[in-house]
């Protein structure tokens, strides 16, 4: 009898090995400024599990009162198809920041500016001009080393 018992706890095991797969933090944070800008900041941290993904997305509860905050965790292979070229550091469309956070968890982090009334798509999130978003990229890499977090890189957008 211990002998199955113990077969199938060792099949439950390396099943839930093969099976593992990460967990993707998403964090949105619609931001307005004093010149009436909105525009979005956005947060992914991939984790290994559900519980690590709730947990770093506790802290964020705090920004609730003072922003629109959207948050989730998401898993599942057309997460991380979708996410592969960004957690591998590749460029993609739109410029973006990349750091592990003080967990050591990976980290990525862009902005967005919601596009204006007289935009063909009016309030949907658009990659910000090519100026402004160097400056963002910069101020948010000062910010982040003053946090501590020292591996940061901006990874630029693949030339089209």
């Amino acid at each position: 009898m211990k002998i199955i018992l113990l077969a199938v706890s060792g099949i439950i095991f390396f099943a839930s090995l093969c099976f593992a797969q990460d967990h993707y933090a998403l964090v949105e944070v619609l931001i307005k400024n004093d010149a009436g800008l909105a525009f979005t900041m956005n947060t992914i941290t991939k984790t290994p599990d559900q519980e690590t993904c709730q947990s770093v997305l506790l802290p964020i509860e705090q920004l609730k009162n003072k922003y629109t905050v959207r948050t989730g965790c998401v898993s599942g292979p057309e997460w991380d198809k979708i996410l592969a070229d960004t957690f591998a550091n590749k460029p993609t469309s739109s410029l973006y920041i990349s750091y592990k956070d003080p967990k050591g968890h990976e980290t990525r982090i862009n902005t967005k500016v919601l596009s204006g009334s007289g935009s063909q798509t009016p309030g949907l999130p658009v990659d910000p001009p090519a100026g402004e978003i160097v400056l963002w990229a910069s101020a948010m890499m000062d910010a982040l080393e003053k946090g501590g977090i020292k591996n940061a890189r901006i990874i630029y957008p693949a030339k089209k």
